[in-house]
């Protein structure tokens, strides 16, 4: 294959756009203003939920299976565990939209589903606090994602099959070329390729036009906190959960046999990010007693002094859903970006998206609801 192809941003996506880029034969080279799997962007922090269902849109579980299919083939690659499926629950009070979106969406592609009450809740899963009334969903196709290792993987599968890898180095300017392509151009001199793959996460509004006025940064805060019995916390017994509705947080087994990550919303959006350079890690004091009321209140069998904490970005749009595609008034440029905390677990689909759109003009795969230009009315 004489395809050339350039993917600029080596974090979630543009890690798996490689890969999928390397395994089909194309002659690809990845850029990256840090190190490989580096901690400034959002695939960090341990732990990514991974689950079939979807709480947003039915069309999303197919784009799950694909992913679930791919992460098995890239650990059969490499040799390395990624996906832990544990099962998974969704909670939340009767009627609440995310919880009935999840039920259809494991009916609909005719995934097993248990549907518990508060009172078999509190029975079988004692390490939560349930409110009377509250109900879950419980499914079969859930786990986590090891994000750093999934990143560093993804790479070094690609670098296997051929791909050339710039780490440090800033992408300046990418331009289409008179005649087709894409000029790359970096301090260290300017690549010609037939297509670019951007993949900017958190810079989007840097280095895409198009998402200049439509992708917000926001910092989003991990806790991890010690557990008054930790064999109550094994992936056997707590399976990761989220929290929908008037609360919302979401959880993971222990990993290391002394802490469990927690992570929750603690007001209707994560805060904006000003500067994705220099993103602020300070967790304010008022942060942490609002974490501390979720967990005393929710997960009443940990301490609720979180012992460790971390903050990542992310690009967010208006609407929570993603952009894929080719770059308005740039036909030569793909964009993958704006994934709103809900991209991880199909990041291996999402690469070969973008790699049948760069080799293919085209994918088999629904992503219209994701098209680049569906917000340019609404500027």
């Amino acid at each position: 294959m004489n395809a050339r192809i350039a993917v600029i941003g080596l974090g979630t996506m543009g890690s798996m756009a490689l890969w999928r880029l390397a395994a089909r034969g194309a002659h690809v080279e990845g850029f990256e203003q840090y190190g490989i799997a580096h901690p400034r962007g959002a695939a960090g922090g341990q732990t990514r939920r991974f689950s079939a269902l979807s709480q947003s849109e039915v069309q999303n579980t197919p784009l799950a299976l694909d992913a679930l299919e791919l992460w098995r083939g890239l650990e059969s690659t490499s040799g390395r565990d990624l996906l832990t499926l544990t099962g998974g629950l969704v909670i939340g009070r009767p009627g609440t939209p995310a919880l009935e979106q999840a039920r259809e969406s494991l009916t609909a592609h005719g995934l097993d589903r248990e549907d518990l009450g508060t009172k078999e809740l509190r029975h079988q899963y004692p390490q939560h606090g349930f409110r009377d009334g509250e109900e879950a969903v419980r499914d079969t196709v859930t786990g986590y994602v090891r994000p750093e290792l999934s990143v560093m993987t993804a790479i070094g599968a690609a670098r296997a099959r051929g791909a050339i890898v710039h780490e440090y180095t800033p992408v300046l300017e990418v331009s289409e070329r008179h005649g087709g392509g894409v000029q790359v151009r970096t301090h260290a001199g300017t690549h010609e390729f037939d297509h670019a793959i951007v993949a900017p996460g958190a810079w989007a509004r840097r280095v895409l036009p198009e998402a200049a006025e439509v992708v917000q940064p926001r910092r989003v805060v991990q806790s991890w906190y010690l557990p008054r019995d930790v064999s109550a916390y094994q992936r056997e017994v707590f399976p990761v959960f989220e929290r929908v509705g008037d609360v919302r947080a979401y959880g993971f087994p222990t990993l290391d046999q002394a802490t469990v990550k927690i992570g929750a919303y603690l007001g209707r959006e994560h805060p904006p990010v000003a500067d994705p350079d220099n993103l602020d890690r300070e967790i304010t004091t008022t942060m942490v007693a609002q974490l501390r009321e979720i967990v005393t209140t929710f997960f009443p069998g940990l301490h609720p002094e979180p012992v460790t904490l971390s903050a990542h970005q992310e690009g967010y749009t208006p609407d929570k859903r993603w952009i894929i595609g080719t770059a308005p008034d740039q036909p030569s440029v793909i964009t993958a970006c704006g994934f709103s905390g809900s991209g991880f677990k199909f990041a291996p689909t999402i690469g070969d998206i973008l790699a049948d759109l760069a080799l293919d003009g085209g994918t088999s795969r629904d992503i219209a609801r994701f098209a680049p230009d569906r917000f340019v009315g609404a500027r």
